[in-house]
């Protein structure tokens, strides 16, 4: 108990109050050794300081970004006489604590601070400090709502719910905390990322003393009738693998026993030869893979029993740049925020995330330029930066420093350790062996996912007989089971790992579907905008084809031919017109799916829906090819003779136009479908090449296919085909083709052609019918790809 001239205050940070008493400074920060951790990209590491110095004061520590007591930065110590509120780093958005002095010794003792302890724990501590799996308690009784006003209490991001969550996942007004006859009840009010209970989302569930509240990515422990900011012991931070294993195809062994603890504030790197199964850990604990054996725990909580829950703070950096390089840094984090923030968020609050992000990773004066005017090292750190907007505690890179040279290696690897010193659990995958003592520990695994050393990068010398890590790989790589007995001879008898526990995995949460489709329309009209390359072919492509349509000789165009003159000039021109409509559609989408594929499965990781992705894709390149046929069709017009009265549209030449462009869109999704099924950028150019060939010959216009066995049919699959008969119907090419002898030679065998509404429509018809069934495969093949 204090002695009575002990003083004391009560701090609330995130909706929870702790008692601190004036033996000892209160730091704020996002330091290890701080008292009040308060992780957030404005917040310095040692940032404030409230102390007892007669009366309670509060101190800026020199921060950055600045503490701020309505809406004022302070410049000078601030007395603490009365309840006081300040922000952190921002006076609208950074973080609120409350300080709320008392006027006599507190009767309670101070709370611990909960804080990470010492990094580079060895596998002893690992194995026998593993947290318990946390399962719902069904024998606890159900928390009466003593605490709770009959109205309830809100909760949410804003400050005016009676309980604030300083989460950008959380929405303005997230749930409701309810009194009920059935108990304390909590229900989700339409929130975009969810309210979980015990990892498991729910709508409407009644709470029972010890439960677990996850709500963004912040939990909440149920105690007495109420929420409370979940505390956790030294044995629940951070991240612990404990007897990790993974098996394919039956017996191949990929991961054996691998276990290891990382803890907040802490750098990682994972090394090791080719096939030691690196990149296999790294998705397992990242939570795209499953382990066939033992668990993976973060925070306290088995992260593949809870992964719904715990999703949002991963943060996941593949080996490619997952950026637009034609955007502009904050063009990139901009339209992400848009994807990955609950859509309440203001365009002034994206903003201030962004701005903090950006000033984290030193980007600041490089976010206007283009991504690819940035060096190696400054697009990683522009990849981070899109994961680091969702404020992640757990950071995994795979490879980020492939292809760096030794002084960019050094700013990246720079960069994981001041990401690691913010707060955050940070695991790299690497192959670069130079800058390993920034690293708080090493992972060495030998081929076959066997742990060779497993500690401070310092102890590898005495563990491993060498510090020459290139003689170390050379050992590992050629006899990995003795390295791997070696590794278990050094450290204690482990425990049995526990049975690996596979919650439901559900779908990552997402923004409406119409709110994804205008985000990718957007940026995908500034992707065309700024690669001024391809604008300029887009623009050209249409006065080209439609200037070699010209060539054709003969000036009666799409009307009666000279008897004496261009017996084929209409069939000619129709030809080139559906020719060049096939090319101007396959060519605008063929290299768009495969070459963003990399940032397509990330986003679609982190809630990108394919059926909003492709069908924003679709608007976009179907108006462009509306555009380009509209300049084919004037062009021709210009300089040949329109036809007469269409099938359906009185006006022959507007249902011309109707017939290309319905021909360029339907094209559009077969490029989408080519670039869909392709594996590299180097496999359209071939394919391309093929469709547009096999187009020109299945349309019927050059080589005659009606009526030919198999070839008739086969013609069916192709838009060509289609486009041309529609083309042929609207211009009445039966009636114009004229024979000098004989007069007007009709093709009977070609109904497709004839000049009636009906068959015009089923041409026309077809055309949809092939676009959606292309749409359907495509859509089907992007949904089957893996999101990393």
């Amino acid at each position: 108990m204090s002695s009575p001239a002990v003083q004391t205050i009560t701090v609330r940070v995130d909706g929870a109050d702790r008692v601190f008493d004036s033996r000892r400074p209160i730091t704020f920060g996002r330091a290890p050794e701080i008292v009040v951790f308060v992780d957030h990209p404005l917040v310095s590491r040692v940032h404030a300081t409230v102390a007892w110095q007669g009366v309670w004061v509060l101190t800026d520590n020199g921060s950055t970004n600045g503490v701020f007591i309505d809406g004022q930065r302070i410049s000078r110590p601030v007395r603490i006489d009365r309840p006081l509120q300040a922000r952190l780093g921002d006076p609208s958005t950074g973080p609120l604590v409350v300080l709320i002095p008392h006027p006599v010794s507190a009767p309670r003792p101070p709370t611990p601070p909960v804080r990470p302890p010492t990094v580079g724990m060895t596998q002893k501590a690992s194995t026998e400090q593993m947290p318990p799996v946390r399962q719902r308690p069904e024998a606890a009784r159900v928390s009466a709502p003593s605490r709770v006003p009959q109205g309830g209490l809100t909760i949410g991001r804003t400050s005016d719910n009676s309980i604030v969550v300083n989460d950008v996942l959380a929405s303005r007004k997230h749930a409701r905390l309810l009194p009920s006859p059935q108990g304390l009840v909590i229900e989700d009010v339409g929130s975009v990322n969810g309210t979980f209970v015990n990892g498991s989302r729910v709508q409407r569930s009644v709470l029972r003393e010890g439960d677990t509240v996850t709500i963004g990515n912040v939990d909440f422990v149920v105690t007495e009738g109420t929420l409370r900011l979940r505390a956790r012991g030294a044995a629940e931070t951070g991240l612990n693998l404990h007897g990790l294993g993974f098996t394919v195809e039956g017996n191949k062994q990929l991961l054996v026993d691998v276990s290891m603890n990382a803890n907040p504030g802490s750098l990682t790197a994972m090394i090791g030869p080719s096939g030691a199964g690196k990149s296999t850990l790294a998705r397992i604990i990242a939570g795209i893979n499953r382990p066939t054996m033992g668990a993976v725990n973060f925070e306290g909580r088995n992260l593949h029993a809870e992964y719904e829950a715990l999703r949002s703070r991963i943060g996941m950096v593949p080996q490619d740049d997952v950026l637009h390089r034609q955007l502009t840094v904050r063009q990139a984090l901009r339209y992400a925020a848009e994807l990955r923030l609950p859509p309440d968020t203001s365009a002034a609050d994206r903003t201030k995330v962004i701005d903090g992000v950006l000033a984290e990773l030193s980007l600041t004066e490089h976010a206007d330029t283009r991504v690819d005017r940035l060096s190696g090292g400054q697009r990683k750190r522009a990849s981070v930066a899109l994961e680091l907007l969702t404020s992640p505690s757990l950071l995994i890179l795979d490879e980020p420093t492939s292809g760096l040279d030794p002084a960019l290696d050094r700013q990246v690897m720079v960069m994981l350790r001041q990401l690691a010193d913010a707060g955050r659990v940070v695991l790299v995958v690497t192959h670069s062996l130079t800058h390993l003592d920034m690293c708080d520990q090493v992972l060495l695994l030998a081929p076959g996912g066997k742990t060779a050393y497993c500690g401070n990068p310092r102890g590898v010398g005495a563990a491993m007989g060498s510090t020459d890590w290139a003689e170390i790989f050379t050992r590992v790589a050629a006899d990995p089971d003795r390295v791997f007995a070696a590794f278990r001879a050094r450290q204690p008898p482990p425990g049995p790992p526990p049975p690996p526990q596979h919650g439901a995995v559900g779908r990552p949460a997402h923004t409406s579907t119409r709110k994804q489709i205008s985000t990718i329309v957007r940026r995908q009209f500034r992707l065309i905008i700024a690669d001024r390359g391809y604008l300029v072919f887009l623009v050209l492509l249409p006065f080209v084809l439609g200037a070699l349509s010209l060539i054709v000789p003969g000036t009666n165009g799409f009307t009666k031919s000279d008897p004496e003159k261009a017996l084929t000039e209409p069939q000619q021109i129709m030809t080139l017109l559906i020719l060049g409509a096939c090319f101007m559609g396959s060519s605008l989408t063929v290299r768009d799916l495969v070459g963003e594929r990399t940032i397509f499965e990330r986003e679609r990781a982190v809630g990108l829906l394919p059926s909003a992705y492709l069908f924003a894709k679709v608007i976009v390149f179907c108006l462009a090819a509306l555009f380009q046929s509209a300049i084919v069709v004037g062009i021709v017009l210009l300089r040949k003779k329109a036809p007469g009265d269409g099938n359906v549209i009185p006006i022959g030449s507007v249902e011309l136009f109707v017939d290309i462009a319905v021909t360029a869109c339907c094209c559009v999704m077969v490029g989408l479908f080519l670039s869909a099924i392709a594996r590299s950028s180097e496999q359209v150019m071939p394919l391309i090449v093929v469709t547009i060939m096999a187009q020109l010959v299945m349309c019927g216009g050059l080589i005659p296919v009606t009526g030919r066995v198999v070839l008739d049919q086969i013609s069916w699959l192709f838009p060509s085909r289609w486009g041309f008969a529609a083309g042929a119907s609207t211009i009445n090419l039966r009636e114009l083709q004229i024979d000098p002898q004989r007069g007007p030679v009709p093709q009977p065998g070609d109904i497709l052609w004839k000049h009636t509404d009906k068959i015009w429509a089923l041409d026309i018809g077809v055309l949809f019918a092939i676009g959606l069934i292309l749409a359907f495969f495509t859509l089907r093949k992007l949904r089957l790809k893996k999101s990393s």
